[in-house]
């Protein structure tokens, strides 16, 4: 039997037969799966017995908005095993992935 499981690949590349690198996307792949997503300006209480991977976006300045890293700590923004906590208002991003 062969190895089963999704592959998509980039337009103009047989997916059968192209590199890891000219995919989209396979289940093979290590892939973040997200747990919930929403707007908020404080705490987002996330379900989680551990402190998972984030990602919140914030806007920097008229027209332009920064992507925030998971040690991102203005004001003492960050996570722990039962919220997130933002800085000013953001669009989150937690996924069921436990952080280091």
């Amino acid at each position: 039997m062969g190895d089963w499981g999704i592959r998509v690949s980039k337009p103009g590349f047989d997916v059968g037969t192209c590199a890891d690198y000219d995919l989209v996307m396979s289940s093979s792949f290590n892939l973040l799966k997200t747990k919930s997503v929403g707007t908020t300006s404080g705490t987002v209480a996330h379900g989680l017995s551990y402190a998972p991977i984030y990602m919140t976006c914030q806007s920097m300045g008229v027209g332009t908005v920064g992507l925030v890293g998971q040690l991102f700590d203005p004001g003492n923004a960050g996570v722990d095993t039962t919220n997130i906590v933002t800085s000013g208002t953001m669009k989150y991003y937690i996924f069921y992935q436990q952080s280091i």
